[in-house]
């Protein structure tokens, strides 16, 4: 298998901390993390690529800095072809789940830890696109009634 052939995307900060919990399959799989660059990534010792990091709260600014992570994330994903995409979410992360199910790909979605009792904004759309869609949560199974539970990354 040679190395990307599954990229593992998440936004920095507690995402980024999730998906780090899936360390053994990373490098199992030769897998490549395409993340936003903070003071955590920087120091890991994965193979990793970086999408800017955008935030709603910067106005216009915003609408460019999303545009070019969609640049970026296709790029990524012309330079790596996987066969899968794993993510911990969040809207960062959505442009590469979008190429990889546009080329056939398979598409593991992992809903945050963090929501217990309702759904996250990029769990509602990567729920409609993702292939294997992942609680954390039993009580999560009556919203997302065809999600498969997996347990606690933690």
């Amino acid at each position: 298998m040679r190395k990307g052939q599954v990229l593992f995307c998440s936004s920095g900060g507690g995402h980024y901390t999730e998906l780090l919990q899936l360390e053994p399959l990373i490098n199992k799989y030769q897998g490549v993390v395409i993340t936003e660059r903070t003071d955590i990534s920087e120091n890991a010792e994965l193979p990793t690529e970086y999408v800017p990091y955008s935030s709603k709260n910067e106005g216009w600014v915003y609408l460019f800095k999303y545009a070019y992570v969609w640049l970026k994330s296709l790029g990524y994903f012309l330079k790596y072809l996987p066969k899968a995409v794993v993510s911990t979410g969040v809207h960062s992360t959505i442009p590469m789940c979008i190429y990889a199910r546009l080329f056939g790909r398979k598409v593991i979605y992992i809903e945050t830890i963090a929501n217990l009792k309702t759904p996250s904004v990029t769990g509602k759309i990567m729920y409609k696109i993702a292939t294997d869609f992942y609680v954390q949560w039993e009580e999560m199974m009556e919203i997302y009634p065809k999600a498969k539970y997996g347990g606690v990354l933690f």
